[in-house]
């Protein structure tokens, strides 16, 4: 595991935490975890990725990376989430170019920004028809959401 993200998978959940914007070797490193673990799963994952609230805004060449990871998931993935997290005019920032790049590329099907993982607990509880708060927990315990 390298310093510029944190990965692991609780049941089929798929949780990544980056403390900056994902640069292109992160990216690679991310799909070959997620690859990995879905064909040993042999069904698809739920991703769920965090970034830091402390992180930066994305500049156009992460805004690209992110968009080519968000891509690139779908094929391992049922749903996609991220969670950028923060309350301060940053985050929010980030969560609205985030947002609109989902709009602009029509990748919204099932994709969700987040602020937190409060706004994903019911989707995955949906999807895995089971209470999912000790897996968030465990996530939690284990530094990949806050």
């Amino acid at each position: 595991m390298t310093t510029a993200f944190k990965a692991d998978v609780i049941d089929r959940i798929f949780f990544a935490r980056y403390p900056q914007p994902p640069s292109k070797d992160t990216i690679a490193a991310v799909l070959a975890l997620v690859a990995a673990a879905q064909q040993r799963m042999g069904q698809p994952l739920i991703y769920v990725g965090s970034i830091d609230s402390k992180s930066k805004v994305p500049n156009a060449e992460e805004r690209n990376n992110l968009n080519t990871l968000l891509a690139d998931l779908r094929p391992y993935c049922e749903a996609i989430n991220l969670i950028i997290e923060g309350s301060e005019l940053q985050n929010s920032l980030q969560r609205v170019v985030i947002s609109g790049m989902i709009i602009f590329t029509r990748t919204y099907d099932n994709f969700a920004v987040h602020k937190s993982i409060d706004g994903v607990t019911a989707d995955l509880a949906e999807r895995l028809k089971k209470d999912v708060s000790p897996l968030i927990k465990l996530a939690r315990d284990r530094g990949l959401v806050m």
